[in-house]
């Protein structure tokens, strides 16, 4: 049995494609869409001015103040993590969207569960 070291026994060749290469990097740069600000501020501007509404008529409650400065303490955290996660995974440009994300998230269903815009059945005389 004779084994071949030598460099010419398997020649080897790579054939680099920079159109690929470039391709798959763009694709992920695009994956997902770059966040929406507009709507971001809309949509807390929704809450805060839900919950100013409620303050103002006497109907905010004492659990609905509770759970104001519960949830933002733990957005804050929920951020942080996130924002820790993705540089720690090993990509330190998505972290500031994760970090958003998590904001946008947490006003969205604040919104959603402020909304008086629900579905009611109609009562019948």
């Amino acid at each position: 049995m004779v084994i071949s070291t030598s460099v010419d026994a398997l020649p080897m060749t790579f054939k680099v494609r920079p159109k690929r290469l470039f391709g798959l990097f763009f694709q992920r740069l695009r994956r997902r869409s770059p966040p929406d600000f507009g709507e971001f501020s809309l949509a807390a501007r929704d809450v805060i001015a839900t919950r100013m509404s409620l303050a103002v008529t006497g109907k905010l409650t004492a659990t609905e103040a509770r759970r104001m400065v519960e949830e933002k303490r733990l957005a804050a955290v929920r951020a942080q993590i996130a924002c820790m996660e993705a540089i720690l995974n090993g990509e330190p440009a998505s972290a500031p969207r994760a970090y958003f994300d998590v904001y946008r998230r947490a006003v969205e269903s604040n919104r959603r569960r402020l909304s008086t815009r629900r579905w009611r059945w109609f009562s019948l005389p």
